[in-house]
């Protein structure tokens, strides 16, 4: 089952058309985006889960989210994306330690057909070394593969944007080179780059990732009126397009703002 739906999600990783994201965190929200897929138009092609807003939900930070509380809300999700035959991709952070193979392997019996896994520290913020991080990649591939999904997509996330502050751009820019190719020499189908809050990743970053990983590039949508469009990125070449917590940010500032209308003598509208 999770190796049918994993070959189906990997042909959507097409550079230049790539598969758009919209990340959910529970049934509810799950639902509400599936919904979109309304009589012949079908914009939903797959779905994604967002660890920050499952964290959320929990009243805990992303990093304090423990695993047996991300896949609680993941096999939810995994049963709901099967009834839509919908390939389902979990956000499984740094892959928990040395609990990757499990965690990976857990995942494929619920059915899910990809994964991100971050090459930092979800507590610490800290990079693992690159080759320790491709051991890891290689890892949770071959987890994958024994628990009968050699397909597993494995999103790559290298988040050198983020945490490599103290890097100038072209550093940061040639060490998430060095890494991409890295990643997908391991078996990665697509390199996550992260460019951290805000505006997100820059045009001239995300361009020459594209030239040197050959399109095989993830971007996280930014949220500032100057952050790249999912066209832009589109133009721009990527393969993957996907948005983390922002539909929950946006929901839980909806409310805020209709909350504040009412307790200042206003309606619902």
């Amino acid at each position: 089952m999770a190796n049918d739906s994993a070959k189906q999600l990997k042909a959507l990783h097409i550079p230049s058309s790539p598969i758009v994201f919209l990340n959910v965190w529970d049934v509810a929200s799950f639902n509400t985006v599936v919904s979109l897929n309304d009589g012949d138009s079908k914009p939903v092609k797959a779905i994604a889960t967002a660890s920050w807003a499952i964290a959320a939900t929990l009243g805990v930070k992303d990093e304090e989210l423990t695993m047996e509380q991300n896949f609680a809300a993941i096999a939810k999700l995994a049963s709901q994306a099967e009834a839509a035959n919908l390939p389902l991709t979990a956000d499984l952070q740094d892959g928990y330690g040395d609990q990757l193979a499990v965690s990976v392997a857990k995942a494929v019996k619920l059915g899910i057909a990809g994964a991100n896994i971050e090459d930092s520290v979800p507590s610490s913020g800290d990079m693992y070394n690159i080759g320790e991080q491709v051991q890891r990649y290689r890892t949770a591939l071959k987890a994958a593969a024994d628990a009968g999904c050699p397909e597993f997509v494995l999103n790559a996330r290298c988040d050198i944007f983020h945490v490599g502050t103290n890097l100038d751009d072209e550093a940061m820019v040639n060490e998430a080179i060095i890494r991409g190719k890295a990643y997908l020499d391991a078996g990665a189908t697509t390199v996550f780059f992260w460019g951290g809050p805000g505006r997100g990743m820059r045009t001239a970053w995300v361009e020459r990732l594209v030239k040197e990983l050959d399109g095989r590039v993830a971007v996280k949508l930014g949220a500032t009126p100057d952050a790249l469009t999912t066209a832009e990125l589109t133009k721009l070449g990527v393969a993957r397009i996907s948005i983390g917590p922002s539909l929950f940010q946006i929901s839980t500032a909806a409310i805020k703002k209709a909350a504040t209308n009412i307790l200042n003598g206003g309606g619902l509208l």
